[in-house]
């Protein structure tokens, strides 16, 4: 199987993959667009958070991603999760539909991830993958951003979205962004999306959401 950005394990906190959905169909950008502009953005900010408006070096998107890779270091750090492992929290407060971070890592084909993801499960080394789309992934196991270490939640503060920064399928870029305002050191997190699996191999979930269903997949 795969994932999308870290992996779940009660033991080492990221030794499994999983798959995360983004913003890329109609309706999850319509239904976005209309919950950034009724909580008081402004049209062209939510539509270029809504992915619709080409990723151009003279497009809001382009913008607002530059002003992202800028600052994100001022955004976020890395430490202790209550939830597992390591987590990222947020340096200051963030405004909801910020571009918060972009998950980094090498860009590779579905059949390269399938091949790595078992070499790295023999190896008993964490795999942090996260899904593009149906032929593409992005593997950060090796050499990736702290994007990866972000935490899965049922409550998550947190969603995906896909930009293009290019004409071509490896331009595409995974971005973090905030779906509702986020208080300073607050953890960061966002809904993995597992796939269902075999259900004899559940990945219990440890967020401690109020709504938390007890298992990722």
């Amino acid at each position: 199987f795969s994932r999308s950005t870290q992996d779940a394990s009660s033991s080492s906190g990221r030794t499994r993959g999983r798959i995360a959905t983004s913003f890329t169909d109609e309706l999850a950008a319509a239904q976005m667009r209309a919950m950034l502009q009724a909580s008081g953005i402004g049209s062209e900010w939510a539509l270029a958070l809504g992915g619709r408006e080409p990723f151009t070096s003279n497009s809001q998107s382009y913008t607002l991603y530059q002003k992202m890779r800028k600052d994100w270091r001022q955004t976020v750090y890395l430490a202790r999760s209550k939830i597992q492992g390591l987590g990222l929290y947020a340096k200051r407060d963030i405004h909801m539909g910020d571009m918060i971070i972009e998950y980094k890592g090498e860009v590779i084909r579905s059949e390269v991830g399938e091949m790595r993801e078992k070499r790295y499960v023999a190896q008993n080394r964490g795999v942090y993958m996260f899904r593009i789309d149906e032929d593409l992934l992005v593997d950060a196991t090796m050499a990736g951003g702290p994007a990866r270490y972000i935490n899965h939640s049922c409550d998550p503060n947190c969603s995906t979205r896909i930009l293009a920064a290019g004409p071509y399928p490896e331009d595409k870029k995974i971005i973090i962004t905030a779906n509702r305002p986020i208080k300073a050191l607050e953890e960061l997190t966002y809904d993995y999306q597992f796939e269902l699996e075999d259900t004899t191999d559940k990945i219990p979930c440890l967020c401690g959401a109020p709504n938390c269903v007890k298992w990722m997949n």
